[in-house]
């Protein structure tokens, strides 16, 4: 049965989640290429993803609380030798900074942006060679982001309220068994009634550079 993972963004740059305009002959498009690697290991088609805003976004970048930056139904799922490969359909994309080498199967950053270059975030994105197991990327042709517009949780929906102030760095699945689930259901309707905005076309700057300073503890932390 469909699950809904929940989590925080502590970052919002373009890079994940990854909507930018497409070609006039494509349908928008929203892909989770690099970070939360527990969701992308796990995530099937019909999954859907709700994106929230962090404290950090609160306080850093006057994001509003409890809000909701995207949201999101899984249409597909590709493995890197599909999405990073050298005549990929996706190399434009923002978030397509590896490179898939076919002769020896390993994997490696492009060098064509900044976003993500620092070799700490390859085992995240990808994982480690040969497995690669992180390497699992997620598409979806049914999504709205918001971005800074991020629209609050009705307080009418308590339970998720209450979610959003606790859920920390990890994230939450939610079945339809659990009590969240109707709420979770109310909230994508109300969600799909609104318009959806894009991501930047480009992403040239490193979208999570607070990470680089820190030390391996916090950022293994964060991770």
């Amino acid at each position: 049965m469909p699950r809904t993972y929940v989590y925080k963004l502590t970052s919002d740059r373009g890079g994940a989640p990854c909507a930018p305009p497409s070609r006039a002959s494509q349908p928008p498009l929203l892909t989770l290429s690099i970070c939360k690697p527990a969701i992308r290991r796990t995530a099937q088609p019909g999954d859907r993803l709700l994106g929230l805003t962090s404290r950090s976004l609160v306080l850093r970048e006057d994001y509003p609380p409890t809000a909701v930056i995207y949201a999101a139904v899984v249409n597909q799922v590709l493995d890197a030798r599909e999405y990073y490969a050298p005549r990929s359909r996706f190399r434009s994309r923002p978030d397509c900074i590896y490179s898939f080498h076919r002769q020896n199967g390993t994997l490696t950053h492009t060098g064509r942006t900044a976003l993500h270059a620092d070799e700490a975030y390859l085992a995240r994105d990808v994982g480690l060679c040969p497995y690669y197991k992180n390497a699992r990327i997620l598409l979806s042709n049914e999504f709205r982001y918001f971005g800074r517009t991020a629209p609050r949780i009705p307080d009418t929906l308590q339970c998720l309220q209450q979610m959003a102030e606790i859920l920390g760095q990890g994230h939450r699945v939610y079945g339809p068994g659990d009590p969240e689930s109707a709420e979770l259901n109310l909230l994508f309707g109300s969600l799909w009634k609104r318009l959806s905005e894009l991501t930047p076309a480009k992403v040239t700057s490193e979208a999570y550079g607070h990470l680089r300073t820190m030390k391996p503890v916090e950022r293994a932390a964060e991770l």
